[in-house]
């Protein structure tokens, strides 16, 4: 970091303090009251209303202008009292507070006609349009997620404008790469530094709040390039409240069967010698198998017994069971036919070693067992002092789909999610217009994949055994996965954040942020050990030794830090957010000193083959250097009647690269037979940079409908790639390293109509229009391209998220008591490379170099929908209430040939293949599924 940055740090502090004077605020988890109270018959502002948010310590008193503010607002609904000496109190209903933004509540006051102790009470209607909004958000409440027909908080995520996914699931957010969106949980980022993603399972129950920004995003918010996924838990309160929720279901499909009569026999048929055709079913076997899906999940909140209303807690379970959809049949076991023909060539008699295949049994292959929960302890220690302490954690055990392991299920990786996060957030009001907090948490996120547990379990089968050959397109019907992977991220952070109304027009915040991460990597390819004196196998596995091509560890503890300071300026006819941000990184991390001569175990000159290991560590590496960007962030929202406002603005946002992109092969490992080599990690990538516009508009068409159409543009540079080849000691032998030379733009449109319910009925829809291009999709896309012989990428195509049409609509039917909720969603098809490689299929085409992601897959439609009945038992209240997903049971084709560009066609059938290969289960989207449960709570 240069002089001149470390400079900088000193004079933004200065700046800081002498705007903000004393203290700071939370990030993104709460939102502020405002207003003014003018009498009824004068219409004069009253100075010294006491204004208060019942329920909560929180209020303030109007100044001479009769203009109030209350901060520090959990997102919520509210009573909000107005009471003054000779006036009638005042109270307006079902205020609803949301994330960063301003509700405004304002009160006309009678003189005292009526007796003492009568109200008058307003029901206060949610506004149709947001007037302080400066760029794209949505917000969703605790009460519209229990309504949508949904089961995983990224289902509600991916309904909002804007987001698409992709064809493995993955987020993406106004065009971007799945790794540029910042998961906050209560005022702090819980995204893994290792690939960007929320490693932690947080439940829908837990979730009083969610906001998503999809546009330029304060400056408080950092790291991160695509948007903000902004999550509020909920908290306990005086009275005791639970729940109990059971449900299950299971697959109900209709799809037919897809024949492969061309394929060629594979091993199973020697065995039993049957040489007939038949057909593959899509979703072979989710019918002829029990219960597949269930549920169990509980809250409860309240007081904490002894201690009053001083402390209460919330505290929520969740149990999570599911086969999946995608089945393998165990026709082969992961050492039968070896051990059988191992046998056979020993010359043991066959009647003697009985049938060396599976039981035939279907085996789930993308199965998952979760169990999640989240505790959180609120203290008030005074009335102006609150304490959260929290702790959220899940562990899953999973399996992906690997169709070259579906008729040997047994031999694949199992896979293993294990994360918590553990926090602390002192909030101190130091007035009604100044409140600081202070947030420290240790967040734990670790992810482990192998076949068994032990790395020398003598059921591992070597997959290399020549008696296990294989060619493309055919089935392993034997072998173990060899692969073991095991890595954890520790992150460690502090936060110091502040608020202050230092005018009814200026909302200033400032914060600072420290966090130190540990980076833990061991990744490993079993090897068959040889004897050293004879050259064979000796039939074990081995760890390779850390010299060796498969077998790379790390551990790294990188450090970040950032501040911000953020004005929010309210006038009348104008509000103005505006905002720099401070950011700087220090990987940590190891450059070659001569990058010629890259692989420390096995030098290419002579001179560092004659070091020792000691003395080549002394040598090898040079320290990277640390990075420090300011990033300024500007929005407008203008009034432009009392139903409707616009919107502009404008940012700059960074983003340190993931960090497997740092420290991928940390050894560069080289060898010198191979000509081309890679990808190796760069610890010194630079932080990668979006710049984003969007203009949009908010208007009111009647009392209960309003429409949201906003337009964007995103230009990505410094987008993580491959750089070109660098050249070593050895002629001929060349590697490749991640650098920042992508390049990408993003153009669109989103419309969002919603409704506020009439009593019986209410509405959500939006629709996206984008245009997402780049270089590369994929980071190690150009290193494939080089190893292919092809150029290096000099033009832009669509990436592979690259959706042009997206549209969700959420229909709420319903009175108190009962409800019917139906959700549909389309997707225009996403974009595939076509195929051509095959000589005799040329003359087909005009030419075998159509582009990247030049053809498109077919669209995407869903149809879910969820009921439920309320029933009264006493003091316990029950629902009983059923989902269906995918109702018309849609097989959509989510991955498709590049030759057909179908799911479930292919030219490659004349080519040599094992049958039932091209019938591909995973190609399609999840089937029709039916659930029913029943919930009790008091």
């Amino acid at each position: 970091m240069g002089r001149k940055n470390l400079l900088l740090i000193p004079a933004f502090l200065f700046l800081l303090k002498a705007i903000a004077g004393s203290a700071p605020l939370p990030l993104g988890t709460t939102g502020k009251i405002a207003g003014v109270v003018i009498d009824a018959n004068t219409k004069e502002p009253l100075p010294g209303v006491n204004v208060i948010v019942d329920g909560t310590t929180l209020g303030a008193a109007t100044n001479l202008d009769g203009k109030y503010t209350i901060l520090n607002v959990q997102p919520g609904v509210y009573k909000v009292r107005a009471s003054f000496i000779g006036y009638q109190i005042s109270v307006v209903e079902k205020v609803k507070v949301s994330i960063d933004l301003t509700t405004t509540v304002n009160f006309e006051l009678s003189e005292t006609v009526l007796e003492m102790g009568e109200e008058v009470v307003i029901v206060a209607s949610r506004p149709i349009v947001q007037k302080d909004l400066t760029s794209s958000e949505a917000h969703v409440s605790a009460e519209q997620i229990a309504n949508l027909p949904v089961q995983e908080f990224s289902e509600v995520l991916n309904l909002q404008a804007g987001i698409t996914t992709d064809d493995g699931g993955g987020t993406h957010i106004r065009g971007g790469r799945a790794s540029e969106i910042a998961y906050w949980i209560d005022g702090r980022p819980v995204s893994d530094v290792y690939d960007g993603a929320l490693s932690l399972e947080v439940e829908n129950e837990s979730i009083q709040a969610l906001q998503v920004v999809s546009g330029t995003f304060n400056a408080e918010y950092g790291n991160a390039m695509s948007g903000i996924v902004n999550i509020v838990t909920k908290e306990g309160n005086d009275q005791y409240e639970g729940q109990i929720r059971v449900w299950g279901g299971d697959y109900f499909s209709t799809e037919s069967s897809i024949a492969d009569p061309t394929g060629f026999l594979p091993i199973l048929r020697l065995f039993e010698n049957d040489t007939s055709n038949f057909d593959v079913p899509v979703f072979k076997n989710i019918e002829d198998v029990g219960l597949g899906n269930y549920n169990l999940q509980g809250s409860l909140s309240g007081p904490v017994p002894l201690l009053g209303k001083k402390m209460t807690f919330f505290a929520t379970a969740r149990y999570y069971k599911t086969d999946g959809w995608l089945y393998g049949q165990r026709y082969y076991t992961p050492n039968g036919v070896v051990d059988y023909i191992n046998a056979l060539n020993a010359g043991a008699d066959p009647s003697a070693l009985g049938n060396p295949l599976g039981d035939g049994a279907a085996v789930p292959m993308n199965n998952r067992d979760k169990l999640s929960g989240q505790m959180k302890l609120t203290f008030k220690l005074a009335p102006t002092i609150k304490v959260n302490l929290g702790a959220i954690g899940s562990l899953s055990e999973f399996r992906d789909y690997n169709h070259d392991y579906r008729w040997n299920p047994d031999g694949d990786v199992n896979k293993y999610d294990r994360g918590y996060d553990l926090s602390m957030v002192w909030t101190h009001t130091l007035n009604s217009s100044t409140f600081y907090t202070l947030n420290a948490s240790r967040f734990f996120s670790e992810f482990e994949e192998y076949t068994f547990e032990n790395p020398l379990d003598p059921n591992y089968v070597d997959q290399n055994d020549p008696i296990l050959a294989r060619s493309v397109n055919t089935f392993w019907f034997g072998g173990t996965n060899l692969h073991r992977f095991k890595r954890n991220t520790t992150t460690v952070q502090g936060k110091f954040d502040l608020t202050t109304q230092i005018t009814p027009v200026h909302q200033v915040k400032f914060g600072a942020e420290f966090r130190r991460h540990r980076l833990f990597l061991d990744d490993i390819n079993l090897q068959p050990e040889t004897n050293p004196l004879t050259g064979q196998s000796t039939g074990r596995l081995i760890i390779p030794d850390i010299s060796e091509l498969n077998h790379d560890t790390y551990s790294q503890k990188p450090i970040e830090l950032s501040a911000y300071l953020q004005d929010k300026i309210e006038y009348k006819n104008v509000i103005i957010n505006a905002g720099l941000r401070f950011d700087y990184f220090n990987s940590k991390g190891n450059l070659l000193a001569d990058p010629s001569d890259p692989n420390i175990y096995d030098p290419f000159t002579v001179a560092n083959d004659n070091l020792s290991m000691d003395e080549r560590q002394q040598v090898w590496y040079n320290a990277a250097t640390a990075k420090s960007r300011i990033s300024p962030r500007f929005g407008i929202a203008y009034p432009i009647t009392d139903r409707g406002v616009i919107h502009f603005s404008y940012g700059h946002f960074l983003q340190v690269p993931s960090f497997l992109y740092l420290y991928n092969q940390p050894g560069f490992k080289v060898n010198k037979v191979t000509p081309l080599q890679g990808v190796y990690g760069n610890a010194d990538l630079e932080p990668q940079k979006t710049v984003m516009y969007e203009l949009g508009l908010q208007q009111q068409l009647t009392d209960l409908i309003g429409i949201d159409v906003t337009g964007f543009y995103r230009d990505v540079r410094d987008w993580i790639s491959t750089g070109i080849p660098v050249p070593t000691a050895i002629a001929g032998i060349s590697y490749v390293s991640y650098t920042n030379r992508d390049y990408a733009n993003v153009r669109g449109l989103t419309i969002a109509v919603n409704s506020r319910h009439n009593g019986i009925f209410s509405f959500n829809m939006n629709y996206t229009f984008q245009v997402a291009e780049g270089t590369n999709s994929d980071p190690n896309a150009e290193f494939s391209s080089l190893q292919n012989g092809n150029e290096p990428t000099r033009q832009i195509t669509p990436l592979d998220w690259d959706q042009r049409h997206t549209f969700n609509a959420f229909l709420n039917f319903g009175k108190t008591g009962w409800g019917v909720n139906l959700l549909g969603r389309y997707g225009s098809g996403l974009p595939y490379t076509p195929n051509i490689q095959v000589a005799s299929r040329l003359g087909q085409n005009l030419s075998n170099t159509l582009l990247l992601n030049s053809r498109r897959r077919p669209s995407t439609f869903s149809f879910d929908i969820k009921a439920y009945k309320d029933i009264k038992l006493g003091m316990f209240k029950a629902t009983a209430f059923f989902n269906i997903f995918n109702v018309f049971d849609r097989r959509n084709e989510v991955r498709v040939f590049g030759t057909t560009g179908k799911a479930d066609e292919t030219l490659d059938i004349d080519l040599p293949h094992d049958f039932g290969y091209f019938v591909r289960p995973d190609h399609f989207s999840e089937p029709r599924e039916v659930q029913i449960g029943l919930e009790l709570g008091f």
